[in-house]
């Protein structure tokens, strides 16, 4: 062998590299997001080798890189006339001189096809969820991500029955030839780049918001918005649907200096608890049930949250992967990371909670920005990253329990417990059945507790609760009505396009929108990466 021959063309020798960089970037970051969405299991034990932190922006780029590669390889072969690399025929295999290298070439399309799997199943995850089977596709995707890493291995024992050490190392050891080619392989790479960008600009969905004569009623009805344009979208991994899909639609109209949303989404029940008060023959308990991520779950509320950006980017580049994604942070116990801005931005967070927020008619209008510093944390409260929620001057909600020397009691009771009662309707334990009404009580319909009132049957359930009132100042700057039928919920929400406040994004012209669904769960809500842009007239 020939030292021209046992060395490789500098694009050949570039192409490798950078394939192999952004193979092992996708592989890396793939990991942490698909621990994610499975929840652990034997992923929990790669732990080591997963990276942590805005992983899904990484993991875009990596996917991009990667489809940009392949066109350019391919402008490489046809423009050095090399498609004999990759011929294969049944002599050459046959042949006992020129097997191995028949075998090297079979080795290759077998890597391109899962190479070409991974990527299109991946495009299906990210600008088709519509079409649905979510679960399927990212099963799919995650088998040929790993058989990409078990092509690796077998393509480096390939290499190496072919040449010995000197055909694996000539890959490491460039001959100045083919620049021209290598030059094209360059334009092709940058024209395929810039081209799915302008299809990831493309492909994302635009809810274009009109100017309307008269405001919609905020009071949970929808017929005066037919007609309206409306986006769907689709979110996926949430507690109680990670293998399916929860789809969300949304509608917009402006009047005057606001805006006027409908934001709708499934759901099969109907949950308005928060840790309910359970009597019981050893007195007043809290109904809980954790998972073992520390999620809250069976006896909560359904939530839905909205991110508000200005940022083109996954999540507004809020979501930080990873159980330690944070330096100077503690470790987070559902290991799924933390919601914090580390460029200095703000995401506006508009966060509606059924039980607490339909007495209130608003969404709590909250931010993600800065990570907090511990030090500002109570003692036993989990950090919240860089959650936090918007100033307030009054109104909002309070626990109704206090807990000395491990007796947990009311802080206060119903004026008329008769009228709680029939409100709140028959008690519903059972996470399947949909509850009849928000387990909340105002403030101004309670008493102090006192152990002359507690005559309350074993088995009665009381609210955890207290509603003071409608949040004012900048936390009450949304306001809302919920509504559940036939498995929706219906949310229609308004607020001012600009509210002048120093942690609220203003709604303008290419402002983007993010939704999360929780299903009768504290933390684990489901999510999509494309948001929406609302277009202004």
């Amino acid at each position: 062998m020939s030292r021209a021959t046992s060395r490789s063309d500098l694009p050949t020798m570039a192409w490798h590299l950078l394939l192999v960089f952004f193979l092992g970037l996708s592989l890396l970051t793939g990991l942490r997001i698909a621990a994610d969405n499975a929840r652990g299991g034997w992923r929990a034990l790669l732990e080591p080798v997963m990276l942590q932190g805005d992983v899904m922006r990484w993991h875009m780029w990596a996917a991009l890189a990667l489809a940009g590669l392949i066109v350019a390889y391919a402008a490489f072969l046809w423009r050095a006339q090399l498609k004999a690399r990759w011929v294969v025929s049944s002599a050459a295999l046959k042949a006992p001189r020129g097997r191995w290298q028949a075998i090297n070439r079979l080795l290759y399309w077998l890597g391109l096809v899962c190479l070409a799997l991974a990527i299109l199943t991946g495009v299906w995850l990210y600008f088709l969820p519509s079409l649905g089977w979510l679960s399927l596709i990212t099963l799919v995707h995650e088998i040929t991500s790993w058989s990409l890493l078990v092509y690796m291995v077998i393509h480096i024992l390939a290499q190496f029955m072919l040449g010995g050490w000197r055909q694996l190392l000539k890959v490491f050891i460039p001959r100045f030839d083919l620049l021209q080619a290598g030059a094209v392989m360059g334009c092709a790479a940058l024209v395929s780049g810039l081209a799915f960008w302008a299809l990831d600009w493309q492909i994302t969905p635009e809810l274009h918001l009109k100017q309307v004569a008269s405001a919609p009623l905020l009071d949970g009805e929808t017929k005066e918005w037919q007609g309206i344009p409306e986006v769907e979208v689709v979110t996926a991994h949430g507690f109680r649907t990670p293998d399916t899909e929860t789809r969300v639609r949304v509608r917009g109209v402006v009047h005057g200096d606001r805006a006027y949303f409908l934001f709708a989404w499934q759901d099969p029940t109907r949950s308005l608890k928060n840790r309910p008060l359970l009597k019981t023959e050893n007195g007043w308990k809290q109904l809980k049930k954790k998972t073992e991520n520390g999620n809250q779950v069976d006896y909560y509320e359904d939530k839905f949250a909205v991110i508000l950006s200005h940022l083109n980017i996954p999540f507004a580049g809020s979501w930080q992967f990873g159980p330690e994604p944070i330096s100077g942070l503690p470790k987070v116990e559902n290991g799924r990371g933390y919601h914090a801005m580390l460029d200095g931005s703000l995401a506006d967070v508009w966060y509606w909670k059924s039980a607490r927020s339909i007495p209130m008619g608003q969404m709590d209008d909250t931010h993600f920005g800065a990570p907090i510093d511990p030090k500002n944390i109570e003692a036993g409260e989990p950090h919240p990253g860089g959650y936090d929620k918007d100033p307030k001057e009054g109104g909002g909600y309070t626990d109704n329990f206090t807990k000395e020397n491990d007796i947990l009691l009311p802080k206060r009771l119903p004026k008329d417990p008769k009228a709680l009662m029939a409100r709140l309707g028959t008690p519903k334990l059972d996470p399947n059945q949909s509850d009849d009404s928000h387990y909340t009580i105002l403030m101004d319909d309670t008493v102090p507790y006192t152990p002359e009132l507690d005559t309350y049957p074993v088995g009665t359930l009381l609210p955890s609760l207290l509603i003071k009132g409608p949040f004012k100042g900048d936390r009450g700057d949304i306001s809302a009505a919920g509504r559940w039928q036939n498995g929706w919920w219906q949310l229609e929400v308004s607020r001012k396009l600009d509210t002048g406040h120093q942690k609220d994004v203003a709604i303008r012209d290419r402002s983007y929108l993010w939704f999360a669904a929780f299903d009768n769960n504290k933390t684990e809500h489901s999510w999509h990466v494309v948001p929406v842009r609302l277009r202004l007239d």
